[in-house]
């Protein structure tokens, strides 16, 4: 895909590597902007609202910063397993014990986008959102498979412990989805909205 020529300037409200490749690979010019809000802060136990939610936090977070007429793309991920939200693991013992409760199992992961329009003022304007529901079934995994996978360190950063990129492909048995969806943002969608914007 050739490089897209917009007379909006394009922000990508995330410092996530692999966001700004799924980009840089569609032809999305972009440069980064870093929210500065926590996340955190929004409170939802549907797995699916807790991911748009955030999505939404971020991007009105960047959009009242920069200039206006920008477009901002914001993103986030949750994961879900009988009615429980997944966020980030923060040691190799809690990575660990998340994949033996996910192996055998299907999970979801709930993949939200959005794209604000600056205003120069407190209130930007909302010209997309979505959520892609991507349920992912992983294989039954032994004791052995389990800690030499979480060896690896792929686990690091990513919100189901794992990387489809790299070999936690070898973990499911299936993945009913897009690859991009599951590394980082869903991107149909997205180039669609922002070809309705001439980005």
């Amino acid at each position: 895909m050739g490089r897209s020529s917009s007379p909006f300037k394009t922000y990508l409200a995330s410092t996530s590597s692999f966001r700004r490749k799924i980009l840089e690979d569609a032809g999305i010019r972009h440069e980064v902007c870093a929210p500065l809000c926590d996340e955190k802060s929004v409170l939802l136990e549907n797995p699916r609202d807790l991911a748009l939610g955030r999505a939404l936090l971020k991007g009105r977070d960047v959009a009242r910063r920069v200039e206006p007429d920008s477009l901002v793309i914001s993103a986030d991920q949750v994961l879900g397993m009988n009615n429980k939200a997944y966020d980030k693991a923060e040691s190799e013992n809690e990575a660990y014990e998340r994949l033996k409760d996910f192996a055998g199992n299907t999970h979801v992961l709930f993949s939200a986008v959005c794209v604000f329009k600056s205003t120069g003022s407190r209130n930007p304007d909302l010209l997309f959102q979505e959520v892609v529901e991507v349920p992912m079934t992983m294989r039954r995994l032994t004791e052995e498979e389990l800690k030499a996978y979480i060896s690896t360190g792929e686990w690091q950063g990513c919100v189901g412990c794992y990387r489809i990129e790299g070999q936690g492909r070898r973990l499911f048995s299936s993945i009913g989805g897009s690859d991009d969806a599951v590394i980082g943002l869903p991107l149909a969608g997205l180039v669609a909205a922002l070809a309705a914007y001439g980005s």
